[in-house]
């Protein structure tokens, strides 16, 4: 269950922070973002299991021309380097299968999720534009710290039933730049 989604440079969601409960309704008026905030739900789970690259193909483009990766990123004023930037929080079942289908325990249930990606412009030497990781780190939120972190109603009992975490250190992060996936 996605519980919290930030959002930052991707299409025109800026600074875009949202708590979602058991039941979300999105709503508002035309082209203000309600299909781009999809779009980045849909872009980050495609990046679960796809290249970067790949991933970008599954978002939809609004204006049908194929524009590419630079339309993934927020124009900026005056040009500059875009930077998409995500958290997302998410309560994950304590039990499921792995890869090869057997059983597998989570040993933490609340997760959270940071990713930064910047766009990077075709050149003489690579002339296809790309998309470059800056940061990712997949952490866990501590159970005497969920309460802060679930704004919904709910109870001590269920928060319990759903919140487990025997962890001490992030699953992934990120070494300087260039980026270096570490897993830990």
């Amino acid at each position: 269950m996605l519980t919290r989604l930030r959002v930052s440079g991707f299409k025109n969601l800026v600074d875009v922070d949202i708590h979602f409960g058991p039941f979300t309704c999105v709503a508002g008026a035309n082209g203000v973002g309600k299909s781009n905030l999809f779009d980045a739900i849909l872009f980050l789970s495609a990046l679960a299991e796809k290249p970067f690259l790949e991933a970008a193909t599954v978002v939809r483009d609004e204006g049908g021309g194929g524009g590419g990766l630079r339309n993934l990123f927020t124009l900026l004023p005056g040009g500059g380097t875009p930077l998409m930037r995500f958290e997302a929080q998410m309560l994950i079942p304590g039990e499921g299968l792995d890869d090869l289908q057997q059983p597998v325990q989570a040993t933490s249930t609340f997760l959270s999720y940071r990713l930064e990606l910047g766009y990077r412009m075709g050149t003489e030497d690579n002339p296809r534009p790309g998309i470059v990781l800056h940061r990712e780190e997949l952490t866990y939120i501590k159970q005497g710290e969920a309460r802060n972190h679930l704004p919904f109603r709910h109870g001590t009992a269920w928060r319990g039933s759903v919140v487990e975490g025997r962890r001490t250190s992030p699953y992934i992060s990120t070494d300087e730049d260039p980026a270096k996936v570490k897993l830990h």
